[in-house]
């Protein structure tokens, strides 16, 4: 019988390949990098956010409208099926206080390892330098070319990643093989990726973070889209997980107009600041503000919205305040990109979920072609979502390969 052949060795293919030969079958997984999981080394700053706490129905609501996709596959394994694999491979992990798990080591490479142990210990042979080249559908099984040889399989299970981080190999070449046999394709773009601003202040601003506020992505053409979070201000513009967030729907050029005080009505701030002018006498203006902006911003901010600073505070009337209240309520920046798909997190669009049972991740186009991970149209929100959504469709993908190659569709774990 011929294998079952794996291509891309992140998480979504380490995880469907040790399932794959768990459930009895024979794995080839290959690799184009000369080491597997160099993607998932960074992810999470290197400590490598593995899974949230959430329950299937939040997981589910952080994929932007795709996420029912995902049910079948978390059904099959979700956050205790993926920690329970890890422990057995040798790997704790722990929660935080944002609900985010973490190997206790705080070491993505400590992951990495305990996935590739999950395949080895099931026999899967691991083949590096590896890339494929084309993928061929004959009769009854594949012909797969790659830089080495050609290689038979009698099922595929595409986990090529996205095409963000691209020094880490995730380079798209998922959407070519699965165009090659038929598949459409969404059109990818970067999604989790820090913005570009055009106000030059702003890189003075480097490292300020800026918790809790709300920003509105306005676009021409477009509805606003709201989300609120942290952000964080860069050499290049804003990050931050409420930034992240709304780089998915960015189109070309944006304005964000940023709440920095959202918990307040303006009204109620301008009243705030009013009062605190009463109690500064005679300190000046951008001094008695700190209880609304960080020290860093107050000057900056006047500035742009062409208020004087170092007027006395005695001599601050309401319609100062109301002016200051509508620059901190309303802080606008102008967005000329994103920072490309070479920093994104995660990969927008992909091959289009309407051609995959969701049941069994196979295609309704090629019999015998799987799919797993970011190579799909499903991308979600910061917190571990992706890297667990990454690992329940490849173990999920590796055991239906190997129940209809084996002849035993009811094989479960």
């Amino acid at each position: 019988m011929l294998p079952i052949v794996v291509i891309g060795a992140g998480p979504a293919g380490l995880l469907a390949a040790g399932r794959a030969a768990e459930c009895g079958a024979q794995v080839r997984l290959l690799e184009k990098n000369h080491q597997p999981g160099r993607k998932l080394l960074i992810t999470g700053a290197g400590r490598c956010n593995i899974t949230s706490a959430v329950d299937r129905d939040t997981f589910v609501a952080q994929f932007f409208g795709q996420g029912r996709f995902l049910y079948p596959a978390l059904q099959t394994m979700y956050r205790e099926e993926l920690l329970d694999l890890l422990a057995r491979a040798g790997v704790h992990c722990q929660v935080d206080h944002q609900g985010k798990y973490f190997p206790i080591t705080n070491q993505s490479g400590d992951v990495l390892a305990a996935m590739l142990r999950y395949g080895q210990r099931q026999g899967v042979h691991l083949a590096t330098d590896s890339a494929v080249s084309s993928i061929v559908k004959k009769p009854d099984h594949f012909e797969i070319t790659t830089s080495q040889k050609t290689v038979l399989a009698g099922a595929v299970i595409l986990t090529t990643g996205g095409m963000t981080y691209p020094v880490t190999g995730s380079t798209g070449d998922g959407y070519r093989l699965a165009a090659q046999l038929g598949h459409s394709i969404v059109p990818p773009r970067p999604a989790l990726a820090p913005l570009i601003t055009e106000q030059s202040y702003v890189r003075d601003l480097a490292g300020l973070s800026l918790p809790d506020v709300e920003v509105r992505l306005v676009q021409p053409g477009q509805k606003p889209v709201i989300q609120r979070g942290d952000l964080l201000l860069t050499h290049k513009g804003v990050s931050g997980p409420v930034i992240l967030r709304l780089s998915r729907e960015l189109k070309g050029t944006a304005s964000l107009h940023i709440n920095l005080q959202p918990a307040m009505t303006r009204p109620e701030l301008a009243s705030a600041i009013l009062e605190r002018f009463a109690q500064g006498g005679r300190q000046h203006i951008k001094n008695c503000l700190h209880d609304f902006l960080p020290h860093r911003l107050v000057s900056p901010l006047l500035t742009a919205a062409g208020i004087e600073m170092d007027r006395l505070a005695a001599q601050a009337g309401r319609r100062t305040a109301e002016q200051i209240a509508q620059a901190i309520s309303d802080w606008t920046l102008s967005v000329t990109g994103t920072q490309g798909v070479h920093i994104a997190m995660v990969t927008a669009g992909g091959v289009t979920l309407r051609e995959i049972n969701p049941a069994t991740l196979e295609s309704k186009l090629v019999p015998g072609l799987y799919f797993a991970g970011e190579v799909l149209d499903l991308d979600g929100d910061t917190g571990g979502f992706n890297l667990q959504a990454a690992c329940s469709t490849g173990y999920l993908a590796g055991q239906s390969a190997a129940a209809a190659l084996l002849g035993n569709p009811g094989n479960n774990r």
